[in-house]
């Protein structure tokens, strides 16, 4: 009669075979190759066979290994214990498959079985054990997340926490490793916005090609449940929408070579994700705040200015006008002193209008509306030389007109008069002193251009993206202690877009500065668009 340690050294294939073919009907086996399935279980097996203290060591040691290669692969409880009961099962088989001269009495079974029992009690103690670790670990790297996004959120240096998705997914792939993992962002098209690992994407890029269907289906989801993909022979994908909910705003996803994800790790990547998506959106609304704050702090800021500097313009012509009506009344008889008074009263109440009607064209441009004209045939070449020589006095003779005679169209006088008067007295105000500002008009195929040039010091880049937003002046304007509003430009581009044309702007040391109209020949088709009938002044 053989032993049941012989029958397992004898019979180990057997028993190996018969165990594999029932252990890979769990669910959590299927897609695991021979290898992965086995792991240390043929080890183990050839270890029940040795009843020595280094035997009941190596058990143990055998039996952790395993559990830990069966959470990885994602085995439930249930299904580790009832691998370790299979094996039982499979010795007392092929034992009674044994010769009956040779087979083991079935009482000698009674200690292999017990030990695997202690086995399965053994590896729910260490399942439970690890459950609590990887809860903690969990809940760590939640919060290490959210560190990062409130450290993001305090710091608006810190670019938001969009802008540091790399730091987060350093993180991430500390507790659900992969090949690589990424995070793309719906910004017109799926972008990839962070990328950690071996990952083929480009930030900034799209996603991998093979990776559209699996998004695809995530798009039209609103669940927040993850799908799990094989890639090709040697990739499988986890990836899942953010936020959990709702509008897709983006996809976290893992790849990794050819072994499934574990249930826990799918999981894992689902809570993180659900976080994820709550940050993204808390960034997003706290950007918008941060962004009414600061544009209700520069409208109060505006505001203060434009009183402050509204009735120190105006007190001038009013003053002067207040003064000449005084004088008028005084001297009734003095006929010519009379009519030159008057006129400086005219004079001064025409300037406090044109103040006036520039601050209410300013509020139409920053509520996004087009100007109202007056239209007409104009000619553009004529209204420059008459600008040029009004400022004369004020500036010097420092103009030079160029270009082509006579440049005709259907424009505003009035606003081409604007136009050019912004554009060369910030020229003469802000250009290099004694240096002309040349002004070129000519006529083209679609309609004309109108270019101002002055030297001196350029305007820096970062300040060109603003030069024509109302009430905003460039640090070198505001260091030259010359009193503005900073609604000149913003009147000169409110003024040429509404006659459908477009203004630009170069500048640099070596060149200097130049400004560029462009016109239509005829604006009527833009303020038929703008009003729906032919623009006339309002």
């Amino acid at each position: 009669m053989a032993s049941i340690a012989q029958v397992i050294r004898d019979k180990h294939a057997a028993i190996m075979r018969r165990w594999k073919k029932l252990a890979a009907t769990a669910a959590s086996a299927k897609g695991l190759s021979a290898p992965a399935l086995e792991t240390v279980m043929s080890r183990y097996l050839s270890a029940l066979a040795d009843d020595d203290a280094g035997a009941v060591k190596e058990r143990r040691k055998l039996l952790e290994s395993h559990l830990a290669s069966r959470l990885r692969q994602g085995f439930v409880l249930p299904e580790i214990v009832s691998e370790l009961l299979m094996l039982g099962r499979c010795i007392a088989e092929v034992c009674s498959d044994v010769p009956e001269a040779k087979r083991p009495d079935p009482a000698l079974l009674v200690p292999i079985l017990a030990e695997l029992q202690h086995a399965a009690t053994t590896a729910s103690e260490i399942f439970w054990q690890h459950l609590r670790e990887d809860e903690q670990v969990e809940k760590g790297l939640l919060r290490r997340l959210q560190t990062i996004a409130t450290a993001s959120r305090d710091d608006p240096h810190r670019g938001g926490f969009t802008a540091h998705l790399q730091e987060a997914l350093a993180l991430i792939v500390e507790g659900v490793p992969a090949r690589c993992l990424s995070i793309a962002l719906v910004e017109g098209e799926l972008t990839v916005a962070a990328a950690v690992g071996g990952a083929p994407e480009t930030r900034g890029g799209p996603p991998r090609p093979d990776l559209h269907d699996v998004f695809d289906d995530l798009a039209k989801s609103e669940e927040g449940s993850a799908v799990e993909r094989a890639l090709n022979d040697d990739e499988r994908v986890v990836a899942v929408r953010l936020p959990e909910h709702g509008p897709l705003v983006g996809i976290l996803y893992a790849v990794r070579a050819r072994e499934p994800f574990a249930a826990r790790e799918v999981r894992r990547l689902e809570a993180i994700a659900a976080l994820l998506g709550v940050l993204l959106e808390n960034s997003r609304l706290y950007a918008a705040l941060r962004l009414r704050i600061e544009e209700s702090e520069t409208e109060k800021r505006l505001r203060e200015t434009f009183v402050s500097v509204l009735a120190h313009d105006l007190r001038g012509p009013l003053s002067v006008s207040r003064l000449a009506a005084a004088a008028i009344a005084k001297m009734p008889e003095a006929a010519d002193i009379r009519q030159k008074l008057a006129d400086r009263v005219v004079s001064g109440i025409d300037r406090a209008d044109r103040m006036v009607t520039d601050l209410l064209d300013a509020n139409r441009i920053r509520a996004g509306e087009r100007l109202a004209l007056d239209l007409g045939s104009c000619d553009l070449a004529a209204i420059a030389r008459e600008v040029v020589r009004e400022l004369a006095p004020v500036h010097g003779d420092r103009f030079a007109v160029s270009g082509d005679p006579s440049v005709q169209g259907i424009w505003s006088a009035e606003h081409l008069r604007r136009i050019v008067t912004n554009l060369a007295t910030n020229a003469a105000k802000y250009g290099a002193p004694d240096t002309p500002v040349e002004l070129d008009v000519r006529a083209t195929d679609a309609g004309a251009t109108l270019s101002v040039h002055n030297a001196g010091k350029p305007i820096s880049a970062d300040e060109l993206p603003r030069l024509f937003e109302p009430f905003s002046r460039t640090r070198s304007s505001q260091q030259s202690g010359i009193a503005g509003w900073g609604l000149g430009l913003a009147l000169v581009k409110g003024s040429v877009e509404a006659h459908g044309g477009s203004v630009s702007v170069k500048s640099s040391q070596r060149k200097g500065t130049t400004f560029t109209v462009a016109l239509p020949r005829d604006a009527t088709p833009f303020q038929t668009e703008a009003t729906g009938t032919p623009g006339d002044s309002p």
